[in-house]
């Protein structure tokens, strides 16, 4: 199979999976919190659980896929079974105390699921991308993740209009479709097999047990990259990022009144400006120190917005701050997502997403639970976004100590010995 053919069977993933990332704070959150009755903690909580599952899990689950070859195998399970669970959430009965505790587990089920496909599937962009650009690559998928999440919240707004299926009509509804669009597009690269493990691919393994494999491993990557740091970097980006993608909605509506279609509008505004922001991206090609300048500046820029957008009130403004919050969110996701992939050996990539992923766990659900706290302490939801704006600058520093180009060999052997 060509390298343009196996790069858009990995394209497709993230065209489809973005129906159900939009599909979650626009529509699922709402759901449960205004429409349903439960306290924004509460969903705040069950998410966390899941991304907290999640990150505990992911690193073994990696590093089993990796040594058995079994990457496929994993994400063909957890892509069904998230398909199954999100997707019934609108047929589950929802009156009553324990309807709203099985909606709670059944969706915090679905989300572990669902994050796991991502989980696993990155681990193939090194595979996806060949001799390109591997950031370029990530970004022209973020790019195409954009214009599916679009597709799947019009396909969304048509079924709980009640037009397309008559009788379901209401936010509860909008999770089938996105499960179903996530499912389709999952398809190809399930059945591109130059995306996956051979049988035959060697694996190098480092002696001893599995914790010890892996600390040498990580040890390798830290001492060579200072990986570390880039992961507490992180941590404070995607814990800002998680929180103002969950409460955005909720702030905006606070602010300006508007529901619906109109609220929808606003934020027609953030996913064409995110696209922009990944193609810019993958057009600049970038090597090292511009990867690094981007994560730095970009990082800042939506740090400083997210304070701005707190304060805004006046609909023009608003939509102004939510244009450049997808612009900055749209060229920094890709450009972390693959700077990381650089930085761990090729044959253990679901170990690199398994950590990677496990402090993308972690900070979603700080990140899912620190925004409402703080609008519930006294200052609204203005005061979860400023707060989830400062959390975004504290990443700026941890950044600035992450190295991305490799040590010369003489220094790294020094390292090592050290």
């Amino acid at each position: 199979m060509s390298a343009r053919r196996t790069r858009w069977a990995w394209y497709s993933y993230d065209f489809g999976n973005t129906a159900i990332e939009f599909a979650i704070p626009l529509y699922l959150t709402v759901w449960i919190v205004s429409d349903l009755g439960v306290q924004a903690w509460m969903f705040g909580l069950a998410t966390a659980v899941s991304s907290w599952a999640i990150a505990l899990s992911g690193p073994y689950i990696g590093v089993s896929a990796d040594e058995k070859r079994t990457r496929r195998l994993w994400f063909t399970a957890a892509m069904i079974v998230a398909t199954i669970l999100l997707g019934s959430l609108s047929l589950l009965p929802h009156t009553g105390f324990p309807a709203l505790v099985t909606i709670l587990l059944v969706a915090a089920l679905g989300n572990y699921a669902f994050q796991l496909t991502s989980l696993i599937y990155n681990a193939s962009m090194l595979s996806a991308a060949g001799d390109d650009n591997v950031v370029s690559v990530s970004s022209r998928g973020m790019a195409l993740s954009f214009l599916g999440g679009t597709i799947g919240v019009g396909i969304m707004e048509l079924v709980i209009s009640g037009r397309l299926i008559p009788g379901a009509s209401g936010r509860a509804y909008a999770m089938l479709p996105a499960a179903i669009i996530f499912m389709i597009f999952s398809l190809p690269g399930i059945f591109t097999p130059s995306l996956w493990q051979k049988k035959t691919d060697p694996v190098s393994k480092p002696p001893g047990r599995l914790h010890q494999r892996m600390l040498d491993l990580w040890r390798e990557s830290s001492r060579q990259y200072r990986a570390g740091w880039f992961l507490a970097g992180y941590f404070a980006l995607n814990s800002a990022f998680v929180g103002l993608t969950l409460y955005l909605p909720l702030h905006v509506k606070d602010v300006t009144g508007l529901e619906g279609l109109k609220l929808l509008a606003v934020f027609s505004v953030v996913v064409p400006m995110s696209a922009v922001g990944a193609l810019v991206v993958a057009k600049m090609r970038p090597d090292s120190a511009m990867t690094r300048r981007i994560i730095l500046v970009g990082l800042t820029l939506l740090g400083l917005n997210a304070l701005v957008f707190s304060l805004m009130t006046a609909l023009p403004l608003v939509m102004l701050c939510a244009g450049l919050h997808g612009l900055f969110a749209g060229a920094l996701t890709p450009t972390v997502r693959g700077a990381y992939a650089q930085t761990f050996r090729s044959d253990y990539q679901a170990l690199a997403f398994g950590l990677f992923g496990a402090v993308q766990r972690l900070s979603q659900g700080l990140g899912a639970l620190l925004a409402p706290l703080v609008a519930g302490a006294g200052g609204g939801t203005a005061a979860g976004i400023a707060a989830m704006g400062v959390l975004a600058l504290v990443g700026v520093p941890l950044f600035a100590r992450w190295r991305f180009d490799a040590l010369p060999p003489s220094e790294y052997v020094a390292a090592s010995e050290a």
